[in-house]
């Protein structure tokens, strides 16, 4: 073979270097990042941040670049933004002012929580002097959540500008959503964040209050986080990169177009567990559990109930668009962190001992996940109206664990362990929401976050009671009806903003009836829901006698001693009254000794209504005995009986015996 020619060589060796030169080039750039997610609207509000965290002080420092478009109809000159760590700043701020003494005695002996901006540049003007504090909701001068920045050009519709944020974030001891438990981290709420300029030019940007949540817009986060080495990392998106500095630490780079907020956690215990969901009508999804050590057994059971509601969820309101869902369960001591839900990241808590029948952490984890949907992906205003995702959340949490686990049982925590009756088993929703029925009437559904009277008030309404409402609407309009609707409202309102009035009209079109009376009635008044019978009685059926016409035609009728089969043998009364203020039509339903039994419906507008009835004698009388009245405040005078029926008292009796036999056999082991 001849021996090639020196310049074929040289020139075969400098293509070479060149093209493993870019081929290192390229290697050193980032991977390449999130696909972009079907279906979603061109970004509002776009987040390019550099943090690091400083594990010892629990403090990060970043810069942020944000690119803001004015989608609304009017110029705008000026900019609203939240700070919201500034909640936990000092005893004097807006969430402070109804924030459980215990929290607040916790912040000030383990670290109160803040912000604070060193730089606020708009095209490269820095107008950090411009920025003034405001409390649109309460006239709280001291509370620093909310701050505007004047501009020196307005924005005009469509326009858009590029701004740059340098600020320091000092983290909490771990009380409300946000913070840190020694070398554990959960980082929510923790960067400047723009508010939501609204179609008409008014900013919805509202102070952080103890009940109240989250509300932002659409856009891409490109966030790269630098930490120790030692850490285990979760976070919003897709780790798009991650290098090791060489000096401790790493650097992260995490991606996620089309969500409205970005969260991480941190904490060198986590046991990591991934899990790759699958199915052949739905999106693959990567699945990553952060769990503490000692809940690592529970793993299977978490990807069980993520599997369930991928699914379910996919199937109802349609496929989960992301490609990635991590889920965090705080360590002891850091149970406030759990519970609380971010774009593609939510965290749970565990506890040691619970059984399967208890359908716990499931139930959590259903719940959770549900938010990922009326929360991240129909992102509804949470300070104005947090009943579109809690309670909608509640009411198809109940739904899927009916389907996925059927209804758990009751239990009771005794010393850490749960005890489980397995033949009691709880209703979901109905039996969940028992909360709302201690105080129906504090407030209407539709108040904002803040409005309600205290915190119970707004557990009781905004989960309970708004569940209890959609479980109704559901029961009037049918359940294939009801999901249809659902189906509509998911999928009309994904990537947007949908209000109240948008889920009604989406309802009342797609089941074609009229829900105004449930919704002025039962979301947006306060009144009491109570129907009951009053009074049943059948007596014997004599017919008519005595002295019947006049003069020559007057005739005389003896009472019957006997009567034909083919005449009526009893009449009989009832009367329903309406002890509420709601008016719904309600079906009461009568048997009788023949087997025979007869509905008929009242409209509900009056205080009563009397029922006479001939034929066979009557046995009871129930109001809404299919039970679609699940916010009937009573159902324990929905029915009566003609005649005394002893037997449901001695079953009460029997069971009192048997609870106060186990409870003094308790108190003398005990002893």
């Amino acid at each position: 073979m001849d021996k090639p020619s020196p310049a074929p060589i040289r020139l075969a060796y400098r293509c070479a270097i060149l093209v493993s030169g870019l081929l290192v080039a390229l290697s050193a750039q980032p991977r390449a990042v999130a696909q972009p997610v079907a279906g979603a609207p061109d970004p509002i509000a776009s987040y390019t941040i550099e943090a690091t965290l400083d594990s010892e002080t629990h403090q990060i420092r970043g810069r942020q670049t944000i690119l803001w478009r004015n989608t609304s109809a009017v110029e705008t000159d000026e900019l609203h933004l939240h700070l919201y760590l500034n909640a936990f700043k000092n005893s004097a701020s807006s969430w402070s002012r109804h924030a459980r003494p215990e929290d607040l005695a916790v912040l000030a002996k383990e670290g109160w929580g803040w912000i604070e901006l060193s730089r606020f540049a708009v095209e490269g003007d820095d107008l950090l002097s411009a920025l003034t504090y405001l409390a649109p909701d309460d006239a709280n001068g001291a509370d620093r959540t909310v701050a505007r920045v004047a501009l020196p050009r307005p924005i005009p519709p469509g326009g858009s500008r590029e701004i740059t944020v340098d600020f320091i974030a000092q983290l909490p001891r771990v009380v409300a959503r946000t913070g840190f438990k020694n070398d554990f981290h959960l980082v929510a709420q923790w960067f400047p964040k723009l508010g939501v300029l609204a179609e008409d030019g008014r900013w919805q940007c509202h102070q952080f209050h103890s009940e109240s949540e989250f509300f932002a817009d659409f856009g891409t986060y490109d966030v790269s986080i630098t930490l120790p080495r030692r850490f285990v990392v979760g976070a919003t998106g897709n780790l798009a990169d991650q290098r090791d500095n060489g000096d401790g630490s790493k650097t992260l780079r995490f991606v996620q177009q089309s969500v409205h907020d970005f969260a991480w956690t941190a904490w060198p215990r986590f046991v990591e567990v991934r899990h790759r969901f699958r199915h052949p009508k739905l999106p693959e999804v990567e699945l990553t559990l952060l769990l503490r050590p000692e809940t690592h057994h529970f793993a299977s059971r978490y990807i069980a109930a993520l599997e369930h509601s991928l699914r379910l969820y996919g199937r109802w309101y349609g496929p989960y668009p992301y490609r990635t869902l991590t889920v965090v369960d705080p360590p002891w001591g850091a149970e406030q962190a759990g519970g609380m839900e971010y774009p593609t990241l939510f965290t749970t808590g565990t506890e040691l001992h619970s059984p399967p029948a208890t359908v716990e952490p499931e139930g959590l984890i259903v719940h959770e996940f549900g938010h990922q949907y009326w929360y991240g992906l129909l992102a509804s205003n949470e300070f104005e109206e947090p009943y579109l995702d809690e309670g909608i959340t509640t009411y198809v949490t109940g739904r899927l664990l009916r389907e996925a686990y059927s209804d758990p049982a009751w239990s009771y925590d005794f010393w850490g362990f749960k005890r489980v009756w397995p033949r009691i088993r709880r209703r979901e929703v109905v039996d969940t929401s028992v909360r709302f029925f201690r105080r129906p009437s504090v407030d209407p559904i539709s108040r904002t976050a803040w409005g309600y009277l205290d915190q119970r008030a707004y557990g009781s309404l905004a989960y309970s009671k708004m569940a209890l409402l959609m479980e109704q609407i559901e029961r009037t309009v049918t359940p294939p009806v009801m999901q249809r609707a659902m189906r509509a409202y998911s999928e009309r309102f994904r990537f947007h903003h949908p209000r109240t009035a948008d889920l009604e009209k989406t309802l009342t079109a797609e089941s074609g009836t009229d829900l105004g009376p449930l919704f002025r009635q039962l979301l947006h008044g306060s009144g009491r829901l109570d129907y009951a019978v009053t009074s049943a009685k059948s007596w014997p059926d004599t017919g008519k006698f005595g002295i019947f016409g006049q003069g020559g035609e007057r005739t005389r009728r003896e009472s019957p001693q006997g009567r034909s089969p083919e005449r009526p043998r009893f009449a009989s009364e009832v009367v329903v009254r309406r002890l509420g203020e709601v008016r719904l039509p309600v079906t009461t339903e009568f048997s009788f000794a023949d087997g025979r039994r007869e509905q008929r419906v009242w409209d509900g507008q009056e205080r009563w209504v009397r029922y006479r009835i001939r034929g066979p004698r009557l046995l009871s009388a129930e109001v809404d005995p299919q039970g679609v009245m699940v916010l009937d405040a009573d159902r324990l005078n929905n029915s009566r009986r003609t005649a005394s029926d002893r037997r449901a008292s001695r079953r009460w009796h029997q069971r009192v015996r048997f609870w106060i036999q186990n409870l003094l056999e308790t108190t003398a082991a005990l002893g």
